[in-house]
């Protein structure tokens, strides 16, 4: 199951982050009856039965929604998450790519992709895929001091009330466990500092389903190109922020257009973003180290570290700009680091590897 496990997260989170990212070969099935009733007709309303609320520990949101989603189709799955995606006790933050990597291991499949819109997440619902999507939280009203990701599964949706229904691990599931409403009105502002990103879990006999489902946007590199277009349009209409940069940034990893994005991630930063943002995005590491900028990647590094040790991935990316600049010692030790806080991290393993010889 290891080894498994090993080539899943190294070819998932190498095609989410770190090259020119690959299209999805799964081709498109010919247009049926049932395909143009998936996309002509939308239900005012929908929910999804037989999901478990899960109530999360401290800063396990991630583990505590993936295991609400998985229970739709079956297993409850919470403490195996906990101890595979967070076994560091200061471990902040879960990616998207190790959530898909756990549930195949419970013989379901799973697509991570960003531009999501509400209509998306009904269609998806209306036909029976239960969603999670990272969006904002906030502890307090510091505004950017206290806000931070969280994660919830979207289940349901009612176009009479205008609302969303969502399992949420540390909010509930609403009155009588049918689903905690939030507006649509206020779903984007709080899900585009994510960059509009979503999950979806299925069964393998569903792929066909589902690719229908999604369009174009089964495609990794339209899909990247779609989130693009969302960010230009709010520069364009001058209603942009921070989180708009960031996500122009964030789009062009995910093309490999590495010199615009990091531009747009130095103007993110200029302007301003949450202390905890490199918690959970680490597109602006990608970028600067595509583009040699070692030195802005330990940077970037030692200003994580400095309010947040937990974050394994800050390390393997100061263990690789110290391997570009030729002090093996220092990425070694900062691979093990990574290592140390996240033992099932296997592309450190495999850089350290690589470093050890």
């Amino acid at each position: 199951m290891k080894v498994v496990r090993l080539i899943l997260l190294i070819v998932l989170f190498a095609t989410a982050t770190m090259t020119a990212h690959a299209q999805e070969t799964t081709p498109i099935p010919e247009t049926t009856p049932e395909a143009v009733s998936i996309l002509e007709s939308l239900p005012s309303n929908a929910r999804l039965d037989g999901l478990t609320l899960v109530w999360q520990d401290l800063n396990r949101c991630s583990a505590a929604a993936l295991a609400i989603q998985v229970s739709y189709f079956g297993p409850y799955v919470y403490d195996a998450a906990v101890r595979e995606l967070n076994p560091h006790i200061e471990d902040v933050a879960v990616r998207l790519d190790e959530m898909i990597a756990f549930a195949e291991e419970y013989g379901l499949r799973g697509i991570a992709r960003i531009g999501g819109t509400v209509d998306r997440l009904k269609r998806l619902v209306a036909n029976g895929f239960p969603v999670l999507i990272e969006n904002s939280y906030y502890e307090g009203a510091g505004g950017l001091r206290d806000w931070m990701g969280h994660n919830r599964v979207v289940m349901g949706y009612d176009d009479a009330q205008q609302v969303l229904l969502t399992f949420d691990p540390l909010l509930g599931a609403g009155e009588n466990q049918v689903g905690r409403t939030i507006p649509y009105a206020d779903v984007d502002e709080r899900w585009r500092t994510f960059n509009r990103d979503y999950l979806v879990l299925y069964r393998p006999e569903e792929e066909a389903r589902l690719i229908t489902v999604m369009g174009d946007d089964w495609d990794v590199m339209h899909n990247a190109e779609w989130a693009l277009s969302q960010s230009q349009a709010e520069i364009d209409s001058g209603n942009f922020d921070s989180f708009t940069l960031f996500n122009m940034g964030a789009s062009l990893v995910e093309l490999g257009r590495y010199e615009e994005a990091a531009g747009y991630f130095d103007q993110a930063r200029t302007n301003g973003l949450p202390w905890r943002m490199m918690w959970y995005q680490y597109g602006a590491f990608e970028a600067y180290y595509q583009t040699g900028r070692y030195d802005d990647m330990l940077q970037l590094v030692q200003e994580v570290i400095a309010t947040t040790p937990g974050v394994e991935e800050t390390y393997y990316y100061a263990g690789l700009a110290h391997e570009a600049l030729g002090d093996s010692l220092r990425a070694a030790a900062n691979f093990e680091v990574a290592l140390w806080r996240n033992e099932n991290f296997l592309l450190a393993a495999e850089a350290l590897t690589r470093i050890n010889g």
